[in-house]
């Protein structure tokens, strides 16, 4: 799609959103003992590398999870089931009945790794991977440890990108065609952007509320401003969802791959009639109208629109706001229990939004990025009649070259693991350390396993201690 081609080299810039690393609290553990958060920032224990990210909130339930009950806690998510927990207790097995988490191993796969991630953005993610710098929060709110060593975005690079000094300070050997160092991009999970609303003072039909293509880009472009809309009663089979209720919608703040994930699809539905902007940085429409030239890498929103920072932020404000709508991840909106709009597809059909019909608008997606070092998936308006119709992938981003042989290491256990084809262990063996049904409990979708393949394999050929030459 051409709109890529439209975002500058300020797609870096970012503003820095809440960190929202993992609070909940470890199984067992009083509200007086130290939360995961507090320990993200502790050494690992002996013996154990620490490998530390940042970026994108959606992927952060999966990643470190959120809340304390399962199956959204941080006990069990990837980083936790893998390595070490963060703290270790996370790795104690439990009998069933307790806080209803499942019987299981909660690993980790590997004593020797510990991974540490913080929750600030795909935006902010970015340039604390390419500055190598730990990511600034407000005060009294806990990071990382340095190095980083990944990120995480839903907005893939445009390659353009360049990592100020070198990852980890190891020298780039001068003159080679990929100085200043590289880096690779490779997609690990997959979300739907869901269009959550506020139920209170609604009539809300069975199965949902329905929003057919026009009405949905009436809600986001501003025009449609009530749920008595003829519209929204006519997508819901002549049912009235409201006498009088005005619609409040909800955008996002800060620098935010969902943000990009959802102007892309209306770009690619749409066309010009959606003439408001693709990118991750949201601003409000000024007094004088919609700017001519759209501001780069950027979606200009009415300005009667309400927003926050952080799909969590989001989340908060449609909870506490009678009549709102707004855009979240399919994560955050199960982690928040959310419900969400029923949305009609490219091919007609109305599509609830879940890990099934996320992982269908995916099915024959192939890599669109002609980098041997990257990988971009293009699924902006999926045409499969099972498919949901907004969805995204999730992408983490590595360092050619590491200085510490060790952390390259475990990120290509961590990956083979993630992303094993069949999934590491096979299914139906132990759900508490099965990436797929960790994932899929949390609102993620697995990818193909062909798109898997493409990621380890990058993965494995890229990632380690020895500056690699082209391509």
């Amino acid at each position: 799609m051409t709109f890529y081609c439209d975002r500058q080299l300020n797609k870096l810039a970012s503003s820095i959103t809440v960190l929202a690393l993992a609070t909940g609290l470890v199984v067992g553990q009083s509200t007086t003992q130290k939360s995961l958060a507090q320990t993200s920032t502790t050494p690992p224990p002996a013996g154990v590398t620490s490998i530390n990210g940042a970026g994108a909130s959606s992927i952060t339930t999966l990643l470190i999870g959120t809340g304390t009950s399962y199956p959204l806690a941080p006990k069990d998510s990837w980083f936790n089931a893998y390595g070490v927990g963060n703290p270790p207790s996370l790795n104690n097995n439990v009998p069933p009945a307790l806080a209803g988490f499942p019987n299981g191993s909660y690993g980790p796969i590997t004593t020797l790794s510990t991974f540490r991630y913080a929750s600030v953005g795909s935006g902010a993610g970015l340039t604390a991977f390419f500055n190598q710098t730990v990511p600034p929060v407000p005060p009294n709110t806990a990071t990382i440890l340095g190095p980083v060593s990944f990120a995480a975005t839903d907005d893939p690079v445009l390659g353009t990108e360049r990592v100020v000094g070198s990852p980890n300070d190891v020298p780039t050997p001068a003159g080679t065609p990929q100085n200043p160092v590289p880096y690779i991009q490779v997609p690990v999970i997959s979300v739907g952007i869901a269009l959550a609303y506020n139920p209170a003072g609604l009539t809300i039909p069975a199965g949902g509320i329905k929003l057919s293509r026009p009405t949905y880009l009436g809600i986001l472009n501003g025009t449609i401003t009530n749920w008595n809309a003829p519209q929204i009663k006519a997508d819901n089979g002549g049912v009235a969802i409201s006498a009088n209720k005005p619609i409040v919608v909800v955008r996002r703040s800060d620098d935010s791959g969902t943000t990009f994930a959802l102007s892309a699809h209306l770009k690619a539905a749409f066309g010009a009639t959606w003439n408001r902007g693709v990118g991750k940085k949201s601003i409000a429409q000024p007094a004088g109208g919609i700017p001519n030239p759209l501001p780069a890498d950027t979606v200009v929103w009415p300005a009667s629109f309400q927003f926050a920072s952080g799909g969590g932020g989001v989340a908060t404000k449609i909870k506490t706001t009678a009549g709102a709508i707004g855009y979240v991840d399919s994560a955050t909106r199960l982690a928040n229990s959310l419900q969400a709009a029923v949305l009609k597809n490219k091919a007609g059909t109305y599509n609830a939004i879940s890990p099934t019909t996320i992982s269908n608008a995916f099915v024959g997606a192939t890599d669109q990025d002609p980098n041997a070092r990257r990988i971009k998936l293009v699924v902006t308006d999926p045409a499969a009649a099972n498919a949901y119709p907004i969805v995204t992938a999730t992408y983490l981003l590595f360092y050619d070259k590491y200085a510490n042989v060790n952390v390259a290491n475990q990120i290509k256990g961590f990956i083979n693991w993630a992303l094993g084809v069949p999934p590491v262990p096979a299914p139906g063996t132990d759900v508490t350390i099965d990436p797929n049904a960790i994932a899929i409990a949390r609102g993620y979708a697995p990818l193909p396993a062909s798109i898997k393949n493409l990621s380890r394999g990058l993965v494995n050929t890229y990632v380690n201690n020895v500056f690699n030459a082209a391509p």
